[in-house]
């Protein structure tokens, strides 16, 4: 008898099969529900859509009037990111067999009406559309489908054994099947898949609870029923932060091999599949095959790809450091404007010139896997848009969802698989490992349903975000069911909680476990301690010596010889310097004019500075603003009483230079102002001048910025008075403490400079001053050591 056995995954279908090898007699074919559904349907005349394809076609449908009432960007890359909300929601509604004007019954918000036609409109706007270019799309299927009975033919017997949940159109196709063939579900049933059941109800088929049940839905008639006595037995193990997991987890998996159980036998399940980086990590030994692969998103040629799409979005200097760090010519990339319109083979030649292709557009020569999977993806970009353009920066980003699907197989040959839940659907292990079994993560929380709330989906019967959760829980349920051994870790960081559903399955305690850590942090330090190196040839005198020069050499040697011998140049900064910034306002402020006569007049022009120096809208960016201005307003008041006592600004950001002692020194000055006669030096502190200011132990001082300035700009202005202004403090003036004192000691510096010939570049005595140096790594110091 030919026989036909239906499995819900790829995995399911490898276990069957090798179980029937030991089989003797003919074997049954094998197929993967959604293969089966595929084949088990014909439409006529009609041409499968490309996904991306859809998307454009979407996009034109939605180009009327009232679409407009959504609030939905039709701009193509804030469209792409809407349209999956769109597509989902027809094609629920059509595997449901809900219309429109059931919809419309449901007692929902005030728009709710308007906002349901304008997207029938669409979806009639849309079918038009697809029929127009000869396609169809598997949101009209169920209504435009017929039995393929050629296919259907070959099998005398088609069994189908079911773990997930079956939309109405999968039910209503199955019951069409089971008027021609003999059509036999095999299903586990609990308290957990109820919603299931129902519809077997309302079909006649009264299935027992907690049941391992066979019934056939051609004479709807239960053919076998078996209590379900299986009981979980799991370990419950709760640990401090979430990566001591792991090591949990490597230590059980070990338990497991020397109790007797296979590696290949046993599973490690990752709720929150983006866990997965954390484990690559530590995997080591390569014990572990990840059965969902490696991400593309994560190579080096993608995170390229990125940057500079980034970078066309905002032109930020920072991404400049990011792009040139991952080795494409800045040069190259700003001859090109993400706004030019070009067609497809323009933008594939604009990247091949800046090596962001891993394939050759050139025919000819052997791909690897991730070339080929690649290469696939340009052919069919290749088939599907030959005529069209748009800007660089839109194909650009339509390439990246594009390559965002690849996913890498794992050939490292681990024997521990490590997968989602879902993925274990239709098989068992004998040894099961779960992670990450805190609220929230198991069961995973539904995406927000943008059009259909959950009374709604209550009125219509369609499955509400409880059904979901419900079906995951049943695949865990299974999943340790069949276990020989299980263990469950969750973890406490962050006031974390151990998911409710532990209550559920009668798993009520738990141990806490300090993890093993000699599992993740085994490997010796890879830092190689250096020696204090010597500077042998050391000569002053031919150094131009900045404030912040002299104060690093005298603070710490090492710090010296590795920013200012070895030139070794800090990492560039993401995040907005704050003081850098501020000192760069006032510049352009006081740049404009020499003073201001309100408090109002100067905070506009102080707003308007800062919304032409920093354009960009975020949340964040916004916050920051209305924080600085608020801070800034007592140094506001401040500078108006200032300009009201008839000082002036002079100069700002004054470059100065000369010699003092017989050594060469420059610096930048923030501020010169005038009254009269008088001269006053300003500058700018955002942080503590506690340093700069003290009194009492000078000879530990190293700060004599002013000091060097007060050097350099005597002989330009004799009657001259130095201060600082502390921004963040009501805008404070404070004048210069200890003046000639600290003019003394610099002097004695100098004189020791000058007799230096060669030093050697100890670490600094105090560790306070590495808080903050970003050497501290290489010198074996900071709290992360």
């Amino acid at each position: 008898m030919n026989e036909l056995h239906i499995y819900p995954t790829s995995r399911a279908l490898r276990h069957v099969s090798q179980m029937c090898r030991t089989q003797e007699g003919f074997l049954p074919t094998l197929m993967r529900m959604d293969e089966f559904e595929k084949r088990a349907v014909l439409l006529e005349d009609k041409i499968q859509i490309d996904p991306l394809q859809r998307i454009f076609l979407l996009r034109e449908a939605a180009n009327f009037e009232a679409f407009k009432a959504l609030n939905l960007d039709l701009e193509l890359v804030k469209f792409f990111t809407k349209s999956d909300a769109i597509f989902k929601f027809f094609e629920e509604m059509t595997s449901e067999r809900i219309d429109f004007s059931t919809l419309v019954e449901a007692d929902a918000y005030a728009e709710f009406g308007e906002h349901l036609a304008i997207l029938e409109q669409l979806f009639q706007n849309y079918q038009i559309a697809l029929e127009k270019k000869g396609f169809t799309d598997k949101a009209f299927m169920p209504s435009t489908y017929r039995l393929h009975d050629g296919f259907l033919n070959n099998y005398q017997t088609i069994e189908i054994h079911l773990e997930g949940y079956l939309s109405r159109f999968e039910l209503e196709l199955l019951s069409k099947i089971a008027q021609q063939q003999e059509l036999i579900i095999h299903y586990t049933t609990s308290p957990l898949n109820q919603k299931m059941q129902e519809r077997f109800s309302a079909l006649g088929i009264f299935l027992p609870q907690d049941a391992h049940v066979t019934f056939s839905l051609s004479s709807q008639a239960l053919l076998n029923a078996v209590k379900n006595e299986a009981n979980i037995n799991a370990t419950v193990y709760a640990v401090e932060e979430r990566q001591e997991q792991i090591a949990v987890a490597f230590t059980e998996i070990e338990k497991m091999v020397l109790s007797g159980i296979a590696p290949d036998d046993i599973v490690l399940i990752l709720p929150d599949e983006d866990f997965k980086e954390h484990l690559m990590l530590f995997d080591r030994y390569n014990n572990l095959n990840f059965a969902m692969g490696y991400d593309y998103t994560k190579r080096a040629l993608y995170k390229s790809l990125e940057a500079l799409y980034r970078y066309w979005q905002t032109f930020d200097e920072s991404m400049k450091v990011i792009l040139s760090a991952y080795g494409l010519d800045m040069d190259r990339v700003q001859v090109f404007s993400p706004y030019e319109v070009v067609t497809l083979s323009v933008f594939f030649n604009i990247l091949e010139g800046l090596k962001l292709l891993d394939f050759s557009l050139k025919e000819g020569g052997e791909l690897s896997q991730k070339q080929e999977e690649s290469y696939e993806k340009y052919r069919a970009f290749v088939r599907l848009f030959p005529k069209e353009q748009f800007s660089l920066k839109e194909w650009l980003y339509i390439w990246m969802k594009s390559l965002a699907e690849i996913a890498i197989d794992d050939v490292r040959g681990g024997l521990v698989t490590v997968m989602g839940v879902l993925e274990t659907r239709g098989v068992s292990f004998k040894g099961v490992v779960i992670v990450d079994f805190n609220e929230g993560v198991v069961p995973a929380t539904s995406s927000k349903d943008q059009f259909l709330n959950s009374s709604v989906r209550t009125f219509a019967k369609l499955p509400t975000k409880q059904d979901r959760e419900a079906l995951q829980k049943q695949y865990y349920k299974r999943l340790l069911e069949q276990a020989e051994e299980a263990v469950i870790i969750y973890s406490k960081s962050d006031s974390k909680l151990p998911s409710k559903f532990l209550y559920e399955l009668n798993l009520t305690e738990s141990k806490s476990v300090q993890a093993p850590y000699g599992l993740l942090y085994d490997q010796s330090s890879q830092l190689i301690s250096e020696k204090d190196p010597i500077v042998d040839h050391f000569d002053a005198k031919e150094i131009v010596w900045s404030p912040s020069q002299l104060k690093t050499y005298l603070t710490c040697r090492r710090k010296y010889y590795y920013r200012y011998i070895q030139n070794i140049k800090s990492k560039k900064e993401k995040e907005l310097n704050e003081g850098k910034f501020l000192h760069d306002l006032l510049e352009q402020l006081f740049k404009k004019q020499d003073h201001f006569k309100t408090v109002q007049e100067m905070d506009k022009e102080m707003v308007l500075l800062w919304d032409k120096m920093l354009p960009l809208e975020d949340v964040k960016l916004t916050y920051k603003k209305l924080l600085w201005r608020e801070k800034l307003r007592g140094f506001i008041a401040s500078q108006i009483a200032h300009f009201q006592a008839d000082w002036r600004v002079k100069e700002t950001e004054v470059n100065v230079s000369g010699d003092i002692g017989g050594l060469h020194f420059k610096g930048r000055v923030d501020r010169i102002d005038y009254n009269g006669d008088e001269i006053l030096v300003l500058d700018y502190k955002s942080g503590s001048i506690q340093e700069a200011q003290k009194t009492r132990n000078l000879e530990t001082l190293t700060d004599f910025q002013m000091s060097i300035y007060h050097h350099l700009l005597t002989p330009h202005y004799p009657n001259i008075k130095l201060a600082f202004v502390k921004i963040l403090e009501e805008g404070q003036m404070e004048e210069i403490t200890s003046l000639e004192e600290k003019n003394a000691f610099l002097a004695e510096h100098i004189i020791a400079l000058k007799q230096t010939k060669s030093f050697v570049a100890e670490k600094c005595a105090s560790v306070q001053n590495c808080v903050y140096c970003e050497f501290a790594l290489m010198c074996e110091r900071g709290e992360y050591l």
